[in-house]
């Protein structure tokens, strides 16, 4: 037995399914009666007129509907045999006439070509009561076409026209273009033929376009000018039956263009993820690496049994801090010192190291610009970019093959800068590495940049390399795109806007020998406790005055009571109610002389300092204990200059 719910789902889509028959045919009334092209009329089985629409009238020459009543429509056709033989189809399929093509006479006396179609009306014991019927004015549809054919043939999108079966009867030349296909094969063809294996797609866009009128759909096509494209096509019913437009426009490149922007969003979304654990983790580093470093100086001795236990700590701490500075590359939150590097000079004096770190089996090869081309990099970071870059290359060319580095400088015109790049450089810089190994697979490429991706086996790789060059290039103003396919090879290419030649500074004084410690008061500022504990710590071992603060306000607190004795600032660089630059310029403000060393693992942007005044340092996260010292000492001992001028 049906299900009665099964019969009210099969009664709703039937129901649905009538709305949708119903409102396509309005549609195509509407389309036809507002063109004035379709003409009404109701008449008797003898053929005289009982009512019809102002069209009806127009078409055969009476000035108003009023007039047509009491006419007979025995009298409209060319052949009087031509209505008798309508009325006995009609009664004997107790129905109507499918439309066809005839001439009806006007009154006076002229012919015109129409579309008729005819439907009859019986009572209940089966007789003729009327005839109802409609007429299309063919010679005006012609002389429309005529007017719209230049439009049809100069349309920028691709038109074509199609039958019942979706076989081209005719197409524009932007539909040749469009599907890189000769006119005459093309209108010899199907529109399956052109979609190929997308064939369902069309099938379903194709009954609801019966069902309503109208429809919407992307097919990925085979161009004939080469590879596959993406065509979104518009299918819209034509007034004349059996005949149907299909506007096809080519989104290819707009389908990648928010395929690039979504992933660029991602991308966006991970690194601030990963920028914010790091930046947690590195505080815990801090800390862990701090106290590893002073329980180590006191089991010094080499017969001492905690040592190797407390190396192996600081060993792993290390490790691990060197995986949160790939992690903070990738998010661009890493510190960056920037200056205008040649890169031609920084590819020259790799390519000694890269050849070492490569095999034998593998020429590597490195073409400059020519002439010196600058960019505001940080010298170290574009270094590591390279090695990164070269590395995958090798692992990519595991029987030999070729690895080039080729440096150039491109005019912005022939640069396809990504919708998401900010940059106003009438140049670039561009840096290329390519490989002619294994290549990357397309489902591999859309991963590349995201941290722990990778294809290596397992402990081969963590899968930061790629993930911190991205962040390195984007964070220095920059961008990277890979073209790649499977056993044909990989090229990365950076774009760097191009900067004036750079001024080389003289070179600054540095003592010969820095003490360990000193007597100095130093204003350390930071809101992780575990940070705050250690470096203050190790500071007091040091022989310094440490005076702690968890909060910015805190510190100005402090500042306003004891700050002419205050000799340096230590402060972190994030921080709530306050970030460290914005501390350092309040207190620079009463004291100018003031030196000020920032300390974090995470770079907010937002606030840069100075990096070129002798005034201020900065010290990464994680550090050891004796690197802080060192700095403090070295911060302590170098000439500076009052202000942040």
């Amino acid at each position: 037995m049906t299900d009665p719910s099964t019969l009210a789902a099969d009664d709703r889509a039937g129901a649905s399914e009538d709305m949708r028959a119903r409102a396509f045919l309005e549609r195509q009334y509407r389309m036809l009666t507002d063109a004035d092209l379709l003409g009404l009329y109701v008449s008797r089985p003898d053929g005289t007129v009982m009512a019809c629409s102002d069209t009806f009238a127009r078409l055969l020459g009476f000035a108003a509907p009023g007039d047509v009543p009491g006419a007979s429509t025995a009298t409209l056709y060319a052949s009087p045999a031509e209505r008798e033989d309508i009325l006995a189809r009609v009664r004997s399929q107790r129905g109507g006439v499918e439309p066809y093509r005839t001439r009806l006479r006007r009154r006076d006396g002229t012919f015109i070509d129409v579309l008729d179609s005819v439907v009859g009306v019986f009572d209940a014991s089966g007789a003729l009561t009327a005839l109802s019927g409609f007429v299309i004015d063919l010679t005006a549809v012609k002389e429309r076409e005529r007017h719209l054919r230049p439009i049809f043939y100069g349309a920028a999108d691709a038109v074509l026209l199609l039958d019942d079966t979706r076989a081209i009867l005719d197409a524009n030349p932007a539909a040749v273009a469009l599907f890189g296909v000769p006119f005459e094969v093309l209108t010899q063809g199907t529109l399956d033929a052109l979609v190929g294996d997308d064939r369902e797609e069309l099938q379903e866009a194709w009954r609801e376009f019966l069902a309503l009128g109208e429809s919407k759909r992307e097919h990925r096509v085979l161009s004939g000018r080469g590879g596959a494209r993406i065509i979104e096509c518009h299918y819209r019913a034509r007034v004349e039956p059996g005949r149907h437009l299909c506007m096809a426009r080519d989104i290819t490149e707009r389908r990648h263009l928010e395929e690039r922007l979504a992933q660029s969003e991602k991308i966006e979304s991970i690194g601030r993820l990963a920028g914010g654990i790091s930046h947690d983790f590195n505080n815990l580093l801090t800390a862990i690496l701090g106290y590893t470093e002073l329980l180590l100086a006191q089991h010094a001795g080499a017969d001492d049994r905690d040592r190797a236990d407390l190396e192996e700590i600081q060993r792993a701490g290390q490790r691990a801090a060197a995986l949160t500075q790939q992690l903070l590359a990738f998010s661009r939150k890493q510190v960056l010192m920037p200056k205008e590097v040649d890169l031609n000079q920084t590819v020259a004096g790799l390519q000694g190291m890269l050849a070492r770190l490569i095999r034998e089996d593998i020429v590597l090869t490195c073409e400059g610009a020519g002439e010196p081309v600058f960019v505001k990099i940080d010298p170290t970071q574009i270094e590591q970019v390279i090695l990164n870059l070269v590395l995958n290359a090798r692992d990519a060319l595991p029987t030999g093959g070729w690895i080039k580095i080729a440096v150039s400088c491109v005019p912005r015109s022939q640069v396809e800068v990504p919708p998401d790049f900010q940059s106003t450089a009438g140049e670039y810089v561009r840096l290329r590495v390519s490989d002619n190994g294994v290549g990357i697979a397309p489902e591999a490429r859309a991963h590349l940049f995201e941290p722990f991706f990778t294809t290596k086996a397992l402990g081969k790789g963590t899968g930061l390399g790629l993930a911190s060059v991205y962040g390195i290039v984007r964070q220095s103003n920059g961008f990277i795109t890979v073209d790649s396919e499977p056993e044909t090879g990989t090229t990365f290419t950076m774009y760097f806007p191009a900067v004036q030649a750079a001024v080389v500074d003289e070179a600054r004084p540095v003592a010969a020998t820095a003490p360990a410690g000193g007597h100095e008061t130093i204003l350390l500022v930071e809101d992780e406790d575990a940070v705050r504990v250690i470096v203050s710590a190790v500071l007091r071992r040091h022989g310094y005055r440490v005076l702690e603060a968890a909060t910015p306000r805190a510190a100005c607190d402090i500042f306003a009571r004891e700050g002419r004795l205050v000799d340096l600032l230590v402060t972190d660089v994030v921080m709530p109610e306050m970030n460290g630059p914005a501390l350092a310029q309040r207190l620079i403000s009463d004291r100018a002389e003031l030196r000020v060393l920032f300390i974090s693992g995470y770079a907010d942007m937002a606030t840069p300092f100075d990096s070129d005044n002798p005034n201020l340092g900065f010290l990464s996260k994680p550090f050891q204990a004796s690197a802080l010292a060192a700095r403090v000492r070295e911060m302590l001992s170098r000439p500076g200059r009052p202000g942040l001028a």
